[in-house]
């Protein structure tokens, strides 16, 4: 009984520790579909990103000033939803925890005084400063399946367009079942109606898009 009590404890130990040296428990979550609360779960998601784009860095200083952009639709990159403005929240989070250089240009250039509150946030072109000097910015873009949504974020130095950094990865729709909901029996695609026997038959509905 004792020699195979002892068997029984290596075998866990041994277990625990292969858990410990590939993935984390919030990496298995993601990996399997097993959904985190979604905001754990995008801010997760750019951690690792960000980790991959500090790792295939290979110019940018982390004393050099560096601007995340919002993440835009592959399909267009002119849209985004609210997994889009979640995750570059996100990204900046994980940035400056690495110690980058952030710039936020959505700050306005004068603080707003108002009944409802006092406000130096906008998205206001007119508003923002025309001065910064930027030269590097993550770009992000989304692009939905019928499984999930792959997320793509380079580092990209703009006054040569060169790309210094890239991360990519896949999301599937369990893990964020709150962000990322299947597509309906009637979808709509450049003004026209398409229909199907059932639910998740095209690429999933990313929170917030319209």
């Amino acid at each position: 009984m004792m020699y195979k009590t002892i068997i029984l404890l290596s075998l866990l130990m041994l277990y625990g520790c292969a858990m410990t040296a590939t993935e984390t428990p919030q990496e298995q979550t993601l990996s399997s579909g097993k959904g985190l609360p979604h905001l754990s779960s995008i801010n997760h998601l750019a951690q690792q990103m960000v980790n991959e784009l500090v790792r295939q860095n290979d110019s940018l200083k982390s004393t050099q000033p560096l601007l995340v952009a919002t993440p835009v639709m592959l399909s267009d990159l002119a849209s985004t939803n609210e997994f889009g403005l979640q995750y570059q929240q996100g990204l900046i989070t994980a940035l400056h925890d690495h110690q980058f250089n952030l710039v936020d240009m959505n700050v306005a250039e004068t603080l707003r005084v108002t009944e409802e509150g006092d406000f130096i946030l906008t998205r206001d072109w007119q508003q923002l400063p025309t001065d910064i000097d930027v030269r590097h910015v993550v770009v992000s873009t989304m692009s939905p399946s019928k499984e999930g949504v792959v997320v793509y974020s380079r580092i990209v130095d703009v006054s040569n367009n060169r790309v210094v950094s890239v991360a990519q990865s896949f999301v599937p729709i369990t893990a964020m079942p709150d962000m990322l909901t299947p597509s309906e029996k009637v979808v709509s695609e450049n003004g026209l109606l398409y229909r199907s026997d059932t639910t998740g038959q095209n690429a999933v509905m990313l929170g917030g898009a319209k």
